[in-house]
């Protein structure tokens, strides 16, 4: 019973952070180059350490790349086979007002951020003077 013990805490984690590491590198090219303050630059850095976020069907990650100011929220069904019902114009009213909802004074501060819906396609990226 111990050794389950000791494997859930120290082999589930590396498990997670694969998965995470593996959205990193498998990420959508992006042209966007931001600049942030340093302070937040250092709060936005935490996002890669939160954990995923459940919700029905789906997962949710945030990454966050320093380099570019750029913040993805990546949006993974949970099963491979399935596919996103829906197109970019669709939805890029309802995506654009909840990420200024969430990340508004983020990005009137350099942040970029673009939703990747994996499996389908990826927002345009929101930057300063598009929550206005």
């Amino acid at each position: 019973m111990n050794c389950m013990k000791y494997w859930a805490v120290l082999v589930f984690p590396l498990l997670l952070a694969g998965c995470q590491s593996s959205l990193v590198s498998s990420l959508p090219a992006s042209d966007y180059q931001g600049k942030v303050p340093d302070g937040l630059n250092q709060q936005l850095l935490g996002l890669n350490e939160a954990p995923a976020q459940s919700s029905r069907g789906a997962t949710t990650h945030l990454i966050y790349e320093e380099d570019k100011a750029l913040l993805t929220i990546v949006e993974k069904l949970r099963s491979n086979r399935w596919y996103w019902d829906m197109n970019k114009s669709e939805v890029a009213d309802n995506v654009k007002f909840y990420t200024c909802e969430q990340f508004g004074a983020a990005i009137d501060e350099g942040l970029g951020v673009r939703t990747w819906f994996v499996n389908g396609f990826v927002t345009d990226v929101i930057s300063a003077g598009d929550c206005n």
